[in-house]
């Protein structure tokens, strides 16, 4: 299930996805290419041995326990390693040591060997390996200066590298090109559930949760649009108060009034038709809007929708009872080109005259100006 969730996701932001592994690509591409400095690497080999002219047979095989315990060749390892080599193998090139800042050298010992591996890495493939192979010689002439026992001597010289190790525009690419799917594929699981967040945030901000109509504020704000769309277009605003709920309303548990609330939405959109829009007033009144409809089209319709809400409703919770909801409506149609506010304030007052009256649905003629 949650593999076709992020499949779906995927799917959505494929866009996304092909953006950033092509940002990324040529991002690789641009540094390969233009920013960075292409690195070369020079290896030199050297074999640590015992010295046979110097060395009788018991001698020869103290020296080979020696080499197995491995100090003798991490001691020709750091003499490669030295500050003092490297720096003196540069004097005798008559270089100045400060020119080679851009170098670095490393002496490693190969496993299960008595092998040194002196690597030199810069920006001149030719100096790398003259660096190597100079370095290499002068170690080798101070080790036999100071030890006798053991010969230490090259087993292959460096070679000038025929490219650098770094950078590798296709290799960088490629990883690039992963790297940039798989952030691709994060942004748009990001994306989605930040568009997920805000998509509720805002049903939070339109829909009412207890009636699962739309919200007063949200109603206001369609009544105002519509409008604003057509400034001399006829509506009709309707209001609707539960007479029959007002006395019990308070008693209900919570389960009650969210079943009779949405019953009382369902009802009306069922009845209303679909441009038609349907909001929580407040607590036991909806709100409705009919565009392009003026009030005498409409008095019928609401005549309609107040003898099915007549009809006592059943509500199962714990149990089942009816409520009989007693509907009041007060409606007033737009032809004038009055204000929401007006037109809000014609409502509220046919609603009053329906509740004292016994006509419970009762219309307020909004008369053109002049």
């Amino acid at each position: 299930m949650e593999i076709r969730f992020y499949l779906k996701i995927v799917q959505r932001g494929w866009w996304i996805i092909l953006i950033s592994a092509l940002v990324a690509v040529n991002v690789s591409l641009v540094y390969s290419y233009y920013i960075t400095t292409p690195m070369y690497e020079a290896v030199a080999r050297f074999i640590v041995s015992p010295n046979l002219e110097n060395t009788d047979n018991r001698d020869m095989v103290n020296s080979l326990e020696a080499l197995d315990k491995r100090s003798i060749v991490s001691t020709y390892a750091e003499v490669l390693n030295s500050h003092q080599i490297i720096t003196g193998a540069m004097q005798l090139l008559r270089e100045n040591p400060d020119d080679f800042d851009e170098y670095s050298f490393s002496a490693t010992l190969l496993p299960e060997a008595n092998i040194i591996r002196f690597s030199v890495k810069g920006p001149d493939p030719k100096v790398v390996a003259l660096l190597a192979n100079s370095i290499g010689q002068y170690a080798i002439d101070y080790v036999r200066g100071v030890y006798i026992v053991y010969n230490f001597d090259f087993l292959d010289k460096a070679l000038t590298p025929s490219g650098p190790y770094q950078p590798r525009p296709v290799q960088d690419a490629g990883l690039a090109l992963l790297v940039g799917v798989v952030l691709g594929v994060g942004v748009a699981v990001f994306r989605d559930q930040i568009s997920g967040t805000l998509e509720q945030f805002g049903k939070r901000n339109m829909i009412d949760y207890e009636s699962h109509a739309f919200t007063r504020v949200y109603f206001e704000r369609r009544v105002r649009q519509e409008i604003a769309n057509q400034p001399d277009g006829v509506i009709t605003l309707g209001i609707i108060y539960l007479n029959g709920a007002q006395e019990i309303y308070d008693s209900l548990p919570q389960a009650y009034i969210n079943q009779m609330l949405r019953k009382v939405t369902e009802t009306l959109k069922y009845q209303l038709r679909g441009n038609d829009i349907v909001g929580r007033w407040s607590q036991l009144q909806f709100s409705i809007l009919l565009p392009s409809t003026d009030g005498l089209s409409a008095s019928s319709r609401l005549e309609r929708i107040r003898e099915i809400l007549d009809e006592p409703i059943s509500l199962e919770a714990e149990g089942q009872f009816e409520i009989a909801l007693d509907p009041r409506i007060g409606f007033a149609d737009r032809q004038g080109g009055e204000s929401v506010n007006v037109l809000i304030a014609q409502v509220e007052k046919a609603l009053e005259v329906s509740m004292e009256s016994e006509e419970k649905v009762n219309m307020y003629r909004v008369r053109p100006f002049g």
